[in-house]
């Protein structure tokens, strides 16, 4: 069912009126729903006594309320509907006590929240009120008349202007376990975070909230100090469940411990916190109930090993040796005082991915007191020791006591020998071990691996303690049969000095044992020498470090920089003005980079825009070459750009006679020779008349000559206009 959060405090008048004590304990949840309208489900996990809970006070649907946690605002509510119940199981259902049965009910909605609504940073709470928990409780005062409130708070939906996505923990159904009385009990508590947060588990007081018997289903109140239970003397939250070892919870697991002193029903509350980056973001109280019964007195199943030739049992604290001639089996005993119980081993290699190892028989009944049982350990082929590090084994024996089984470990440490698989081989193309390497000079060789046995093959490489791809080696791992072969390149970077030793270890694995990997290796040594490194140089072809440009008179600023390092390390080229920028000026260089040899042209052509109504300009223009691998030595040439605007300009003597006969002389009327002008007065254009004013020539462009073949002899007239000045004249052409 799809509901709309409710942002109306409705109030309710004691919307559910059933008297009777039922609540064991609960929590509540929120949890995102990615990439749904409905955003978030938010619901309650309830645990109610079916044996002494009254069937009518099982609400169809849970009002669970929200407030602002900076001001306790009510923010609305929810009513969720019931949408599982089932039973609680036991570790060991044959344990099951007629006294003893739970049921897990779980209320939830989808809804959609605004994350306008929501965005306070001190963030939100939820809470579920309700009245009563179960009237057996041992540790409180007036169970019966007690209410119980689940509390969680959560974060906002938007920090720093970003969606905030957070889910409450998940924890896993509770078993409906009992302990006994003076015996050791543990009860997993702990849950899991969707989010990767890190969860803080502490015992605290349950709360108790506003509801009581008269009104159960009170209206939710926002409060920043819920009403917590009273405790009967003698009690705290030190030993809420008192005894030789009183109760505890471990902060990082969340696994209950508790050895109780005496029989009863016992109340207890966890707080778990949720923090992200060590920041707290949310919390939430989990209730629950143990029941402490006086169980039979049992006693827990004794493993025992006497390796081969000794008189004395395994402590533990040694390596059994196997002689590759040795026996494959050898024999476990189990020692257990009661009769007619059910022993089952397991056993597991604690350092291996696979056991290769089988156990026989792997289950038994006693038929006397004391009864001693034996199996045996047989190992496979691909059981076996490469090196000094034995493989440990952990065997199991566990009986069918109850609430929860009784057991003993007995841990066994064996180096066996190897017998049948013949070791790989492997080998590089480089004529020793010894590497002599240059800082900036690359080496490569081919390492290859060969299994005479032609079994499956796993080529990698790792550097004795430091990492690889922190040097820029490079050697990718391969598989095979038979013969493999991958190659190895590097170039030494600058923190590479002189003196310094690399070793990199290239490891071949023969994988006939999956899990069990026999591995050879060959190190490599790599040596760095002296590594010379010259500095760069940067250099212009103008053979000058300053020049001049007249507007007017100059064409454009064209000139090569070239940057060279004798070395293999790579340098940069960059050039970057002095208090101004070189592009926005309309100067024109692409900086580069590269090895050994860099050029890159500079051009400009400077217009009036850049003199700022001053008749001089200078800009110095820095050009630098960088080595980026090592030493970070550099190299700058700087060159002084002076751009003049001058007053005045004077306009070349304009030929009055022209003979277009094309004899290679006057053929043209010569205007390349024509001033550009100054920022104040500059070239605008060139026109030519005949004798009755029509226009036989028109250009803008300065500089282009006049021949006119088209045109009869005859008398002619030029224009030429600068902004401020026009000059013109008579031109004659005979033909």
């Amino acid at each position: 069912m799809k509901n709309k959060f409710i942002l109306l405090f409705l109030i309710l008048f004691t919307f559910f009126q059933a008297n009777a004590t039922h609540i064991v304990g609960g929590q509540l949840f929120i949890t995102e729903n990615k990439g749904s309208i409905y955003n978030y489900r938010m619901g309650l996990t309830m645990y109610f006594d079916a044996i002494n809970g009254n069937p009518g006070a099982e609400d169809p649907t849970a009002v669970i309320y929200v407030f602002r946690k900076r001001d306790n605002a009510s923010m609305g509510y929810l009513q969720a509907p019931k949408i599982e119940r089932k039973s609680v199981n036991y570790t060991n259902p044959a344990c099951g006590i007629s006294s003893l049965e739970t049921y897990m009910i779980t209320y939830a909605s989808d809804v959609m929240l605004n994350i306008n609504d929501f965005n306070d940073p001190q963030g939100y709470y939820m809470i579920w009120d309700r009245c009563c928990r179960n009237g057996t409780i041992t540790n409180i005062k007036d169970p019966g008349d007690a209410g119980s409130l689940f509390y969680l708070e959560f974060p906002p939906l938007v920090r720093n202007n970003t969606a905030f996505s957070n889910s409450s923990p998940v924890f896993p159904a509770i078993q409906g376990d009992y302990a006994c009385v003076n015996s050791p009990f543990t009860f997993d508590f702990g849950g899991t975070d969707v989010d990767g947060d890190s969860l803080v588990y502490s015992l605290v007081t349950p709360m108790q909230g506003y509801s009581t018997k008269d009104v159960p289903s009170a209206q939710g109140r926002g409060s920043s100090s819920y009403p917590r239970l009273n405790f009967i003397d003698g009690i705290s939250v030190s030993n809420i469940i008192p005894g030789p070892k009183p109760l505890t919870v471990n902060n990082k697991t969340g696994i209950l411990s508790v050895t109780p002193g005496s029989t009863g029903l016992y109340v207890f509350t966890v707080q778990v916190d949720e923090y992200r980056n060590k920041v707290k973001i949310g919390s939430l109280t989990r209730d629950f109930q143990l029941k402490v019964v006086d169980c039979p007195k049992m006693e827990s199943p004794n493993l025992l090993f006497r390796p081969k030739g000794k008189s004395t049992f395994y402590s533990g604290n040694e390596i059994i040796t196997m002689k590759k001639d040795d026996p494959n089996c050898f024999e476990i005993m189990i020692v257990d005082s009661t009769v007619n119980d059910l022993i089952r081993v397991q056993g597991r290699a604690v350092n291996n991915s696979k056991d290769y190892f089988t156990l026989l028989p792997a289950e038994f009944r006693t038929t006397v007191s004391n009864d001693t049982m034996r199996f045996d350990i047989c190992l496979d082929e691909c059981f076996v020791t490469y090196d000094n590090r034995p493989i440990r084994i952990e065997l199991i024996a566990e009986d069918n006591s109850c609430p929860v089984p009784l057991m003993d470990t007995l841990t066994i440490y064996i180096r066996r020998e190897n017998s049948l698989n013949t070791p790989p081989a492997i080998t590089t193309s480089l004529p020793g071990d010894y590497v002599y390497v240059t800082v900036g000079k690359p080496v490569s060789f081919t390492v290859f691996g060969k299994d005479k046995d032609k079994d499956d093959l796993e080529l990698s490489a790792r550097g004795q303690d430091f990492s690889m791809t922190s040097q820029g080696m490079t050697f990718r791992p391969v598989t095979g049969k038979e013969a493999i072969q991958q190659n190895f390149t590097w170039t030494p970077p600058c923190n590479a000095r002189k003196g310094d030793t690399l070793i990199v270890d290239f490891v071949l694995e023969d994988m006939r044992c999956e899990g069990n990997p026999l591995p050879v290796s060959k190190p490599i040594y790599f040596i760095v020498d002296e590594s010379p490194n010259n500095p760069p140089s940067v250099s212009t072809n103008l053979g000058q470090v300053a020049v001049s440009y007249t507007i007017g008179k100059s064409g454009s600023i064209q000139f090569d920089v070239t940057a060279t390092d004798p070395d293999t390390n790579n340098i940069t080229l960059t050039a970057s003005g002095r208090g101004f920028d070189m592009q926005k000026m309309g100067m024109s260089f692409e900086n580069k980079s590269g090895t050994q040899m860099l050029t890159s042209p500079y051009l400009w052509s400077p217009e009036c825009s850049i003199m700022q109504g001053e008749k001089q300009q200078v800009f110095t223009i820095d050009f630098v070459t960088q080595d980026k691998n090592c030493g970070a030595a550099s190299d700058t040439t700087t060159v002084l750009v002076t751009v003049i605007d001058e007053d005045g300009f004077e306009m070349p003597e304009i030929p009055n006679v022209i003979t277009p006969n094309n004899d290679g002389k006057n053929d043209c009327l010569v205007l390349d020779n024509l001033p550009l002008g100054n920022c104040e007065n500059f070239f605008k254009q060139v026109a030519i008349y005949n004798r009755w004013g029509k226009q036989v020539y028109f250009t803008r462009e300065v500089g282009q000559n006049w021949c006119p073949d088209d045109v009869t002899a005859g008398q002619y007239y030029y224009l030429i206009e600068y902004t401020n000045r026009t000059f013109k004249g008579g031109l004659t052409i005979i033909k």
